[in-house]
């Protein structure tokens, strides 16, 4: 879901270091390559790709991965598509994000998509709760960020719900 990879390079830009991306477009894969010479890439279609190959592909077995972003196909939900199906089989796509994110279990994740998602804002958030994830959202437009294009885009923030141990000490007498 890493498209030509322009949210790569913005989290690259903040220091991240980006290990691995999946793209099923070729020539979105190559753009991204490019751009992000230090990323081992799959070229593939995400609903064919298990976490457990992605892992093996990428050589990233042991690898602590504290952050997980994607952009899962928008074209479903997008305002731009005039033929927009509620059952578009894309609008499914981001559960294989949240496959991902449940097998390898990151800190964090991001997601972003066309704020014509929002309207599955519930079942997204109860999707990463089921897997252990705190959830937010919020609609960002780009140009607020410097950027050229007014753009709205919706994200997704999730973190890690850490386990809380109670212990309860009973005095016998």
């Amino acid at each position: 879901f890493c498209g030509a990879g322009g949210l790569s390079e913005g989290f690259n830009q903040a220091g991240f270091n980006i290990l691995a991306a999946n793209e099923i477009l070729e020539d979105a894969s190559q753009t991204y390559i490019l751009n992000h010479k230090n990323t081992k890439m799959v070229v593939g279609d995400i609903t064919k790709i298990t976490p457990q190959e992605f892992i093996k592909k990428t050589n990233l077995i042991n690898t602590k991965i504290d952050l997980i972003l994607g952009g899962p196909p928008c074209q479903g939900f997008s305002m731009s598509n005039r033929q927009r199906l509620i059952d578009d089989p894309r609008n499914k796509l981001y559960k294989y994000f949240v496959e991902f994110v449940n097998h390898i279990k990151p800190s964090y994740f991001v997601m972003e998509n066309v704020k014509g998602m929002k309207n599955k804002v519930d079942e997204v958030i109860r999707d990463f709760k089921e897997i252990g994830y705190i959830t937010k959202f919020k609609i960002l437009n780009a140009k607020d960020f410097g950027i050229p294009q007014n753009r709205e885009r919706l994200f997704f923030i999730g973190k890690k719900i850490e386990a809380v141990f109670e212990l309860t000490f009973t005095q016998r007498g």
